[in-house]
């Protein structure tokens, strides 16, 4: 017995003591898809928006706001819109790929209290982008364009 405490006493810490759980890994950071793995996907849950630059920024006839978003590391732009109400619409289109629009309404006052934004769209430097709203109050489209390379080469 004395001979088991005493080895017991002398045996290293790191023996001694139960071993611990692994600290679990870090949480992944970056974003979760590049260029056409990321066509039409949320650009918040691709993690694409972490970091966007906008491209342009135009306020309605109704005084809603519309952006153009672009983020470099994903190849991808979308739009946003706050400061609307339900049912206005907006609508981006990259010329160039595959000229489809992507589209978000607002469905409901929650959402107009907060930004709407498209899927994503891929782009490359030097793209033209084109954003357009309509309101639910009717009245024609209000749209407006830029290019990817205005985030590129912007001082």
């Amino acid at each position: 017995m004395v001979l088991g405490t005493l080895v017991f006493i002398h045996l290293p810490s790191s023996q001694r003591k139960p071993a611990s759980p692994s600290p679990a890994p870090p949480p992944a950071t970056g974003p979760l898809c590049r260029h056409t793995a990321c066509q039409n996907k949320d650009p918040i849950a691709m993690r694409c928006a972490a970091d966007p630059l906008t491209l342009a920024e135009h306020e309605t006839a109704t005084g809603a706001w519309i952006q153009v978003r672009y983020s470099l590391e994903c190849g991808t732009s979308w739009a946003r819109m706050w400061g609307a109400d339900v049912d206005d619409r907006v609508e981006i289109r990259a010329s160039g790929r595959d000229d489809s629009v992507r589209a978000a309404q607002v469905t409901s006052r929650g959402e107009a209290d907060t930004y709407v934004r498209t899927s994503m769209s891929v782009v490359s430097p030097g793209m033209s982008v084109k954003a357009c709203f309509s309101s639910a109050a009717g009245g024609g489209k209000e749209c407006f364009e830029t290019r990817t390379d205005k985030a590129v080469f912007a001082p």
